[in-house]
């Protein structure tokens, strides 16, 4: 096999996230489909976990080094990087569940023209606990087409940064994500998506969003009017 077989290109955008780089390409190795292209997308990072992912042995493996400019670029930089037409992504300080791809290939087979793939995720906050989102609609179990992708994303975001696979195609109709944004970048392209395609989901958690990492986006102070998915969806309003 070669990176042009790939039948998915997953792309982990890092930035001194030493820590935890390993747990997050581990988790990518240790799945239980194996036909795919990693690709890590160097941020500028400040530490060594460059060299963390240049110790482990495996041609899958690729690593495109860039200045920082932030998240949306390093996703942006490995779409144009990506040799597949199916793209998904993993935060690095993430994990997927081993049987993640396979629930993303198998909504893929059976839903072909959609515009994103996703898998339900469980969150590991600070305090020890692991917290199990609820979508609104959407039993536990459900797979299939969403219904609504507001209606369920009423209680928890539906889509996450590292529990989503996006078709190429996508990104070249709507726009890839908005750079020079700290917060709702990727939220905003999940509305975009939204509101002109189809959603396939499959409620059994696949992925693991780690809220209990160091130096997460989740702790910086919101600008309400900053946030781009507010705009967008006031444009769709």
């Amino acid at each position: 096999m070669t990176i042009y077989e790939a039948k998915i290109s997953i792309v982990i955008p890092l930035y001194n996230k030493r820590e935890y780089i390993s747990r997050a390409v581990s988790s990518v190795l240790n799945q239980n489909v194996g036909n795919f292209e990693l690709i890590i997308i160097d941020d500028g990072s400040q530490d060594d976990g460059k060299s963390i992912v240049q110790a482990i042995n495996d041609k899958r493996i690729r690593i495109v080094c860039q200045s920082n400019q932030g998240v949306s670029s390093a996703r942006n930089r490995g779409i144009a990087e990506s040799n597949s037409d199916l793209i998904a992504f993993l935060d690095a300080d993430d994990e997927w569940l081993p049987g993640f791809l396979k629930s993303i290939l198998s909504l893929r087979e059976k839903y072909p023209t959609v515009g994103a793939y996703g898998t339900s995720y469980q969150i590991k906050v600070r305090q020890g606990k692991t917290y199990h989102p609820k979508f609104d609609g959407i039993p536990q179990g459900w797979e299939g087409l969403v219904p609504s992708y507001f209606r369920a994303s009423l209680g928890s975001h539906l889509l996450s940064s590292s529990s989503v696979a996006i078709p190429k195609r996508i990104f070249q109709e709507i726009g890839v994500f908005h750079v020079n944004k700290k917060l709702g970048e990727d939220l905003d392209m999940w509305l975009r998506i939204a509101l002109k395609y189809q959603i396939a989901f499959s409620n059994i958690e696949q992925a693991v969003y780690h809220q209990d990492a160091e130096n997460r986006t989740d702790g910086l102070p919101v600008i309400v009017e900053q946030l781009p998915y507010l705009k967008s969806a006031e444009k769709a309003l």
